[in-house]
């Protein structure tokens, strides 16, 4: 198992997660995807944050099972991700970014948010499970997502 904590300045209301050699990694948003709270195509990953900008505390593990969500979990959302050989993934937004190595191969990506006013800083915990089934979920959802019908799973490179 590993852990890291982090900070990351978040900008236009989205954290992105995608293999760090990959061409235009941030994923162009429609209204389906800014109801759903997540933007996916394969490689590349953009969850919408609770604020539109800040200093965010990102806590990333890598584990075999994903555990329960925690009870100050705001919102969480699960995706499918291919970690890429070179085991180099970025976690970024806009105006900055971390790489991380993670052990290439499949993965059970879950993204939740914290509530900041609780805990005095906003936080974000990104936990890539290596034994669980790649699925997409929306497990804890707040009152700015829908969740109606069939998520949208695809989404096309933001323009250059």
């Amino acid at each position: 198992m590993m852990n890291t904590t982090f900070s990351l300045e978040v900008s236009f209301g989205q954290i992105a997660v995608f293999g760090s050699k990959m061409d235009r990694p941030f994923n162009d948003w429609t209204q389906r995807h800014v109801a759903q709270g997540f933007a996916w195509r394969p490689g590349s990953v953009s969850f919408r944050s609770l604020l539109e900008a800040g200093t965010h505390s990102v806590e990333m593990i890598v584990t075999k099972r994903i555990g329960e969500l925690s009870t100050d979990t705001v919102r969480a959302v699960e995706v499918p991700f291919a970690v890429p050989e070179s085991g180099e993934v970025e976690i970024a937004s806009i105006s900055s970014s971390v790489t991380m190595k993670v052990p290439p191969g499949d993965y059970l990506l879950r993204c939740e948010f914290f509530d900041g006013c609780a805990l005095g800083i906003e936080a974000i915990r990104l936990t890539f499970a290596r034994e669980e089934e790649p699925h997409f979920a929306i497990v804890r959802a707040d009152n700015d997502l829908t969740t109606q019908g069939e998520l949208l799973k695809t989404a096309q490179p933001a323009p250059g």
